[in-house]
């Protein structure tokens, strides 16, 4: 009787055991099932952000399908960004729904201040992300799901107005020692800099030093060793002034030492003009500005020129072309500038530097871009021959009557739409391959 009964009680417990199984094995199914259709209903999104962690995007925002090309997506983002007087970056957000949600778009603004660390601007950029995304999500399946809360309106908002001890200052300092070197060689490198300004709607300011150095010894033999440094300072500062939306007023002056280019001191000032042909507003998505400058240069120089000069005065007028437009195919900047000089020789010089970054077709990315520079304005060129170890170490300029550099590529990808998967193991740096 008791192995019977023993016997009924473990077919029971393993019976109840079974049901529990199918139960839970069928919960678990109708669960994964649920967040499959939650997730294929989700919208895809794409991502157009030169410097935002998209990694980071995707381990917080886990209700989007982030997909690798913006033809596939239902939202592209374009996300723009500007350096702000205060030394921070303002950043746009420009959303455009596509398919489903196409002529549905909407804007938002992002913030961040110079003294923010990493995460409180990756923080701040998911945030603006996850409210610009809401338009979207209301009219997405995902809509029934969405709860939110709105936090701050039980506390009293304070009377007084934020006052700004620093009265819109901000100062930056920063400085750099480096170097490297083997058995027979060694390098040195100091850099540093300071500036500060003082931005309001109205005015910009700002004034700043800058300084640069390296040491390179170079063992060639027991009896040969080769000992160069080149070394260059300088300070600068410029106001503007707006006069309206479109136009600003104000200077340039700077002060320039360089050993490389026989500069013992260079020192400049410039009344300015500039006229942005959109508004000041706009700048983050696109600008056009002709800024036109004219004045003067006193120049002390280390060695004698090839024009038997140790210093002289150069009058001269500058015009400089800016353009930029940011869009979802790509980008487009390019400027276009000339320095001319008032003088029997005609020093003069024109630059035109482009850059182009083009989405061409699903998958298919291209970039084109570098500077070319037409030069007749090296007037600091030293009378004596130079020897070939100066040029070779780059302690001294030669003449030249152009400079350029070019770059292009293109990339392509095929596979999966989707980019939703994070792993980062097996990650390192080249150094360790």
């Amino acid at each position: 009787m008791v192995f019977q009964y023993t016997r009924k009680k473990l077919l029971l417990n393993s019976l109840v055991i079974f049901v529990t199984f199918l139960v839970g094995r069928e919960t678990v199914f109708a669960q994964v099932t649920d967040t499959t259709t939650l997730r294929n209903g989700a919208p895809k999104v794409f991502i157009n952000c030169e410097d935002c962690d998209i990694q980071y995007f995707k381990n917080e925002i886990t209700y989007l399908n982030f997909v690798r090309d913006r033809h596939l997506a239902d939202i592209v983002v374009l996300i723009r960004s500007i350096n702000t007087g205060s030394g921070g970056t303002e950043y746009t957000f420009d959303f455009c729904g596509e398919n489903e949600y196409k002529n549905c778009i909407a804007s938002e603004k992002f913030n961040s201040l110079p003294n923010m660390s990493d995460a409180d601007i990756r923080s701040g950029l998911k945030n603006t992300l996850n409210k610009g995304i809401l338009i979207y999500l209301i009219k997405s399946p995902l809509a029934d799901k969405i709860q939110y809360t709105i936090k701050g309106l039980e506390e009293k908002e304070t009377a007084d107005k934020v006052k700004d001890k620093w009265n819109l200052w901000l100062f930056n300092v920063n400085g750099n020692v480096n170097g490297n070197g083997q058995e027979y060689s060694k390098t040195f490198f100091l850099n540093s800099n300071f500036n500060t300004n003082r931005t309001s709607e109205k005015n910009r300011f700002e004034t700043g030093f800058f300084q640069f150095g390296n040491f390179q010894r170079y063992k060639i033999d027991d009896t040969t060793t080769i000992v160069s440094s080149a070394n260059s300072f300088g300070a600068y500062s410029f106001d503007a002034v707006s006069v309206g939306k479109k136009l600003a007023v104000g200077y340039f002056s700077s002060y320039y030492s360089s050993t490389v280019q026989n500069l013992v001191s260079s020192t400049s000032f410039y009344p300015a003009i500039e006229y942005n042909f959109f508004p000041y507003e706009e700048a983050t998505r696109r600008q056009l500005r002709l800024n036109y400058r004219i004045g003067g240069r006193y120049v002390d120089f280390y060695n004698q020129t090839y024009l038997n000069k140790y210093n002289d005065w150069y009058f001269l007028h500058s015009l400089v072309l800016s353009y930029k437009q940011v869009e979802k195919w790509g980008s487009l900047n390019c400027d276009i500038g000339t320095f001319q000089y008032f003088t029997k020789e005609h020093f003069y010089r024109v630059n035109i530097s482009p850059n182009v970054s083009w989405n061409i077709v699903r998958g298919l990315n291209w970039n084109l871009g570098g500077n070319f520079s037409i030069v007749n304005d090296q007037y600091y060129l030293r009378k004596d021959e130079v020897s070939s170890a100066a040029i070779l170490l780059g302690q001294t300029q030669l003449k030249s009557n152009f400079s350029y550099y070019v770059y292009t590529g293109v990339s392509f990808s095929f596979g999966s739409i989707y980019n939703n998967v994070v792993n980062v193991r097996f990650s390192m740096s080249d150094n360790n391959w």
